[in-house]
């Protein structure tokens, strides 16, 4: 194995490992914006139950007060892992970029070979033709 291709799947090997991340960090954030949505509903029904009781109603402003830290804490890590994430989505398309340039670089190299190969095939051929040529010469002289 070549270093070129030794260069290749550690390129590839790289490229799944962000694509990997890049999946976790999205169910993850996906997971955050859900818990969002259950905060809130949550503090809704909260709402309503408190509209029949005095005491309930009476914590409830600490209540929403604590439940909306715990939303923007939850907003902010949604905020902080969306900035990550477009991060290694850049890193990924320079990743691919550059597997797609060692790819190119190999395929160019394939190709240089077999045209070598070939000319050395016809070279040969012609080689072989024109000693025949010539043994049929020296015979009928």
């Amino acid at each position: 194995m070549s270093g070129l291709d030794q260069m290749l799947r550690l390129q590839k090997w790289s490229l799944d490992e962000k694509r990997r991340q890049a999946a976790d960090l999205e169910a993850l954030i996906e997971r955050l914006r859900g818990d969002v949505r259950r905060l809130d509903e949550e503090v809704a029904s909260e709402i309503e139950t408190a509209r029949n009781d005095l005491e309930l109603q009476r914590a409830l402003p600490d209540y929403k007060q604590v439940m909306a830290e715990r939303r923007e804490r939850i907003l902010k890590s949604i905020a902080d892992l969306s900035a990550e994430l477009e991060k290694l989505r850049e890193q990924i398309m320079e990743s691919f970029a550059e597997l797609k340039k060692t790819e190119q670089t190999i395929q160019n190299r394939q190709q240089r070979q077999r045209v070598q190969q070939r000319r050395r095939e016809q070279n040969q051929a012609d080689e072989m033709g024109l000693q025949m040529h010539r043994r049929k010469k020296d015979t009928t002289l």
